[in-house]
């Protein structure tokens, strides 16, 4: 009779033992497919930001249509970012992407995509007008730079050219590889 009662609780176990391993494997895949996918721990939508200088004059202002922080990597992606640079005792510069990514707290933007760059006169007149793409935007030194062709319209002046530097306080934008100049 003892014997039948330990042949018993060893199947017993060994059928429990076998229901919790399958219940194991089975959820495994599951729980790592949740890991692999990438979750915001926070996000905006159609939100502004105003960022001031030390002076406590504004410095720049950043909308975008949606913002996201992912805590795997410590990246924030924003999609249609627009920039708006203020500098004293000229008009506000603006720079807008389709996308753009931070890795952490560094100071650097990727913006992504088509990125235009423009200025406006008091009267409301284009000034600048700058079409390129895939820029690296360095915001504590107010300085973007990009690799991809750009297409630069002053006044009456169309500049091309692959690369380009933009050095925000001077007011200066460089052409790396100049291909032409069209004046009107």
């Amino acid at each position: 009779m003892l014997q039948r009662l330990l042949i018993l609780l060893g199947l017993t176990g060994a059928a429990v033992g076998s229901a919790w391993l399958l219940l194991w494997l089975s959820e495994e895949p599951a729980t790592r497919q949740a890991s692999d996918q990438r979750v915001p721990d926070y996000y905006m939508e159609d939100f502004t930001t105003l960022t001031m200088k030390e002076d406590g004059q504004p410095g720049n202002r950043l909308t975008a249509a949606y913002l996201a922080h992912f805590p795997d990597d410590d990246t924030t992606e924003l999609q249609k970012p627009t920039l708006e640079f203020f500098r004293a005792g000229e008009q506000p510069l603006y720079i807008a992407a389709e996308r753009a990514r931070r890795q952490g707290d560094n100071d650097t933007i990727q913006l992504q995509g088509i990125v235009r760059m423009w200025q406006y006169d008091e009267a409301g007149t284009p000034t600048l007008e700058v079409s390129t793409a895939d820029v690296r935007l360095a915001l504590d030194s107010e300085y973007a730079e990009t690799e991809q062709y750009a297409t630069i319209v002053v006044n009456n002046a169309t500049i091309t050219g692959t690369g380009m530097r933009v050095f925000l306080p001077e007011s200066r934008l460089e052409v790396i590889e100049h291909e032409k100049t069209v004046i009107d």
